[in-house]
């Protein structure tokens, strides 16, 4: 039997309801689903996060066709856990450490999903096929993504690079980027170089992949993956393809930031991810690489942003904004 959760309740609050009633079964809804066992969620899987079988296969660390196996020989029993580990293919440790890692993945994109009406569902007794490995306090859980998303935004306030295609920014406006901190003085901290991790994300943004798809080619964590794509994005070298993300999602993982939209659209009065003034005279909104553009940016990037002339300081306001910018 499948129940209905109440529209009004976002997925967060829909699993410590859940938890509180001890419930065991799957809650579903657009974009994942949470796994519960007498009130302890034991599985999530979000399709913004790289799930179990991605980060053990594409690390390397199982074959695919080893983990095919398990799964056609222990997932009617529901413990193809156990049976990886019985078979001595992967210890206890690995196999706990990989399904926290999917499940606090998945459930830092998930649990602040708002629930449109009928979207997400509840089936009573439902356990995963991959059977009991590790379980989570729901408390424990929400804090854990709360604390993710606030770090997101700390990294980069907008959530318009989570869901989009990306693609290296192009080499003037990195340039620029780079030399602004020098010419704004010696109080200025340079622009941190990539790390090996986040060259090879740059390698492999093609203008096609999204970062969870960019996570999963990877085998890497779509948390850390989201996270090192903002760094590259506040610090100018990665930018999305196209005219910009679609309107998947909200947010840092599913709630919108301060300054932003939903994920995916252009903040308003925005025309192809450069920013215009709210009112006439106003501050701008804020955007990576924006305030550089501003002072005066290459032909080929992005176009300046015009300067109200009735406010004499607005000057100085962007030139202090550029030099925040470049500490991120």
């Amino acid at each position: 039997m499948t129940n209905t959760v109440a529209s009004d309740l976002r997925a967060g609050a829909a699993v410590e309801r859940l938890a509180g009633e001890r419930a065991t079964g799957a809650l579903r809804g657009p974009g994942g689903a949470v796994y519960l066992v007498d009130g302890l969620v034991a599985h999530a899987e979000s399709d913004r996060a790289p799930d179990l079988a991605t980060l053990l296969t594409a690390s390397g660390r199982l074959s695919r066709a080893a983990w095919l196996k398990a799964v056609h020989r222990f997932g009617p029993h529901a413990r193809v856990g156990e049976g990886l580990v019985e078979q001595g293919r992967l210890t206890r440790g690995e196999l706990e450490l990989c399904h926290l890692v999917a499940l606090y993945d998945a459930a830092c994109f998930l649990l602040d999903s708002p629930a449109p009406p009928a979207s997400w569902t509840f089936a009573p007794g439902v356990r995963h096929w991959l059977g009991p490995v590790a379980a989570v306090g729901a408390h424990r859980l929400r804090r854990e993504a709360e604390r993710r998303r606030h770090l997101l935004d700390r990294i980069l306030p907008s959530a318009l690079f989570d869901t989009a295609p990306l693609c290296r920014a192009p080499a003037n406006a990195v340039r620029a980027v780079q030399a602004a901190p020098a010419a704004l003085g010696r109080h200025a901290r340079r622009v941190r170089p990539p790390t090996r991790r986040q060259c090879e994300l740059l390698d492999h943004a093609d203008g096609r992949r999204t970062p969870a798809e960019l996570a999963r080619l990877l085998g890497r964590s779509g948390f850390v993956t989201t996270a090192d794509v903002r760094r590259l994005a506040a610090a100018g070298l990665l930018t999305w393809a196209g005219p910009g993300p679609g309107s998947a999602g909200t947010g840092s993982a599913g709630t919108g930031s301060a300054g932003t939209g939903s994920a995916g659209e252009v903040p308003d009065g925005a025309a192809d991810g450069v920013p215009t003034p709210r009112t006439p005279g106003g501050l701008l909104h804020r955007s990576p690489g924006a305030a550089l553009a501003a002072l005066g940016g290459d032909a080929t990037g992005p176009p300046p942003i015009p300067l109200p002339s009735t406010v004499p300081d607005i000057t100085l306001l962007i030139r202090v904004r550029t030099l925040l910018e470049a500490r991120l």
